[in-house]
């Protein structure tokens, strides 16, 4: 019984990221994303009006370089940190390209006056190791399950196989173990079906002593109410267990529940649910329970 039940107390984290966040890392990206593509054009633009500008001196050009490539590394993280896997394939192309092509638009804005051989090589290793980076990691994140699939074994036909000769057939030789009985079928589709309750009843619960144990094992069912998001389980012992019970509780029905085990009593315990979003109409989850405790206990917990 206790292999199909879970383990109460750990709580499921979600990994969807909350509609604001998602809001904000999207309108991040896409206008940082705007505004260092209109900081390239500007910056080819005037490099090519004025040829005859003074030039940036190494370190101001490094610095430059520096920040551009700061910039697309948090484009492409804002765009990442709000999961947009829903998104269209367009939109991940602009994400990937326009910051890559911006950055080349920038080096190059800035090294059209010759700078120092060794300047030169810095700047240029700044710009395409970061995009080399960021884009490796924003195509593996986004596109992973996909290069996987193309990459995969799976996906390459197999060759076509000769085909066998048929192999003479092997006479029957009666086998001297006798056959195992047949399972009624009734009787293993019983065990297999799962314990119900009447939409009726909120609590049926069995109390017994299995060889040196107490068990306590049955179905409960919680409430939630429109617009209720957490709610309380109480389950009670009568009489009181002699000692302080192991608990389990396993969902079987309803709605995905957050369950937490708020106390436990020899009289009672009592667990702490939640719901992940706030219902609309009221929910009756139903769920597997089970407390276990020795059936004597050693007299320095009986004093305690």
């Amino acid at each position: 019984m206790r292999s199909q039940l879970g383990v109460v107390g750990m709580d499921r984290q979600s990994s969807i990221v909350s509609p604001e966040v998602r809001g904000i890392c999207l309108s991040l990206a896409a206008g940082g994303t705007a505004l260092l593509a209109t900081a390239a054009v500007t910056a080819c633009v005037v490099r090519l009006a004025w040829p005859l500008a003074e030039p940036l001196p190494a370190g101001a050009a490094l610095a430059v370089a520096l920040v551009t490539a700061g910039w697309c590394a948090s484009i492409r993280a804002a765009w990442l940190a709000a999961s947009p896997r829903d998104l269209g394939t367009n939109l991940h192309g602009l994400i990937a390209v326009v910051p890559f092509c911006s950055a080349i638009l920038i080096a190059r804005a800035v090294t059209l006056h010759p700078l120092s051989d060794f300047s030169t090589f810095l700047l240029w290793f700044a710009t395409l190791a970061q995009e080399g980076i960021t884009l490796s990691l924003f195509v593996s994140t986004l596109g992973g399950d996909t290069i996987a699939a193309w990459l995969s074994p799976a996906a390459i036909p197999p060759e076509e196989a000769e085909p066998v000769a048929p192999i003479a057939e092997i006479a029957s030789i009666e086998s001297p173990i006798a056959e195992e009985p047949e399972l009624d079928a009734d009787a293993t589709e019983e065990e297999e079906e799962l314990p119900t309750l009447a939409s009726h009843v909120s609590q049926k619960l069995v109390r017994a002593i299995d060889s040196d144990e107490h068990q306590v094992h049955g179905l409960v069912r919680a409430t939630f109410q429109p617009g209720q998001r957490h709610a309380y389980l109480h389950i009670g012992f009568c009489p009181p267990l002699p000692a302080v019970p192991y608990v389990e509780l396993h969902q079987l029905e309803g709605t995905e529940v957050q369950i937490k085990t708020g106390q436990v009593l020899t009289n009672g315990v009592r667990f702490d649910l939640k719901v992940r979003e706030t219902p609309q109409e009221s929910l009756q989850p139903v769920f597997e329970f089970m407390a276990t405790c020795p059936v004597e206990t050693s007299p320095l917990r009986e004093a305690g």
